[in-house]
């Protein structure tokens, strides 16, 4: 049954939020997707299809401009999250869509070399990191129209040649762990091997006579499933393997790391490996995040995309539109009431801010950890047609 008064409410925030967007375009010092200005034109581009409203465009197309002219001013850091691949990614994800003709952003093939060359450097210096590193340049090749081949041998071979193969067979990666600088191994979505995961199945559907691809991407589910808890308890997941440290702890609820984001990634890749073994564990994972309510047990602490309530409403609505359960629609309803309770700060954007630890409250306006995100998982809610967004996540 739809919950009109929330819903009343809803429409009345994202307007809100859309308003205040209207207003960040020189807020964003990057053209990152999910840190900068490109994941502004995200949500003003889609903000526009689900309201009927043309302005919008006007400011997706302003928020593109100028992430383009920082880079012909100098900026050159190449990350997915705050660099030039989300911008290159989010100008492929917008033509492919409709929002923009592919004729306007012929530009990033002159772009195309040098995200190649920091891709290769990236992977060489051990840095595959879907945020901040190698995968998610690569992640940007994986999306475009005509695959180039040769990137996408490319990308598999640096995936494949920085694997450690363990005695069982199974394969892994090392990489820095980032609240300790150690090295470790990372099963996140965010940041560890769930995220090679998702590239690995991107490049088996693009390439599905290379069986040594497939070959890899089983062997890497297998990993992941084996850090599993001995007694699933809070989580089924530490946040990193149980080969590193501090592997004792429950893993927060949320996008970037625990059960909720390494269960979506082998449940996509269940769908297109054809096993069922595969999509059962990762539903009775989710499922088992369905009653995962308590903030405070959960590190659950403000609205964002990341690590907040609007993330896990729109994972939930996410998963109820692939898998039909009552139990995700349920639990992505009551996040996002949860969402409008965040909604408390008189200073705040649109009434929100984000967590920061040590420096407290702050005011937050981008995709992955302030206002954007927030906006996009409200779309989502309220016209799960607008949700093909989560592309940059990793959702879909």
């Amino acid at each position: 049954m739809i919950d009109k008064e929330l819903n009343n409410k809803l429409h009345v925030k994202l307007k809100d939020i859309a308003d205040v967007l209207c207003d960040s375009t020189d807020k964003f010092d990057n053209p990152g997707v999910l840190a900068g200005n490109s994941g502004l034109a995200l949500f003003m581009f889609y903000y526009s299809r689900f309201t009927g409203d043309t302005k919008y465009v006007e400011f997706g197309e302003n928020s593109l401009e100028k992430a383009v002219k920082m880079i012909n001013s100098g900026y050159n850091f190449h990350t997915f999250c705050s660099g030039i691949s989300g911008l290159a990614w989010t100008c492929e994800h917008l033509a492919q869509h409709g929002f923009v003709d592919h004729e306007n952003i012929s530009f990033l093939k002159e772009l195309e070399p040098y995200l190649l060359s920091c891709m290769e450097k990236d992977f060489r210096d051990g840095n595959y990191d879907f945020l901040h590193g190698g995968l998610g340049v690569g992640y940007y090749f994986l999306k475009k129209r005509t695959p180039d081949s040769m990137s996408n041998k490319l990308l598999y071979h640096l995936i494949k040649d920085t694997s450690i193969t363990c005695t069982d067979g199974c394969l892994k990666w090392e990489s820095t762990l980032s609240d300790s600088g150690k090295r470790g191994f990372n099963i996140s979505l965010s940041h560890g091997m769930s995220s090679i995961v998702v590239c690995l199945e991107n490049l088996m559907k693009r390439n599905p006579h290379v069986l040594e691809i497939k070959e890899t991407l089983l062997k890497t589910i297998e990993y992941i499933l084996q850090q599993q808890f001995t007694k699933p308890g809070i989580s089924y997941f530490p946040s990193y393997s149980i080969e590193s440290e501090n592997n004792s702890q429950p893993s927060r609820l949320g996008w970037c790391y625990g059960d909720l984001g390494i269960a979506q990634a082998i449940l996509q890749s269940s769908r297109s490996l054809g096993n069922m073994d595969y999509e059962n564990i990762a539903a009775k994972i989710l499922l088992h995040g369905c009653d995962r309510k308590n903030l405070r047990e959960n590190f659950i602490v403000d609205a964002g995309i990341c690590h907040g309530t609007s993330g896990l409403s729109h994972i939930f609505n996410r998963l109820n539109k692939c898998l039909k359960n009552k139990l995700f629609k349920n639990m992505s309803h009551y996040w996002m009431e949860k969402t409008i309770e965040m909604n408390m700060f008189s200073d705040g954007l649109a009434g929100f801010k984000s967590w920061r630890g040590d420096k407290g409250w702050v005011n937050t306006p981008d995709l992955l950890n302030g206002l954007t995100g927030i906006g996009l998982s409200i779309m989502s809610y309220l016209n799960p047609d607008c949700m093909d967004w989560d592309e940059c996540l990793l959702l879909s």
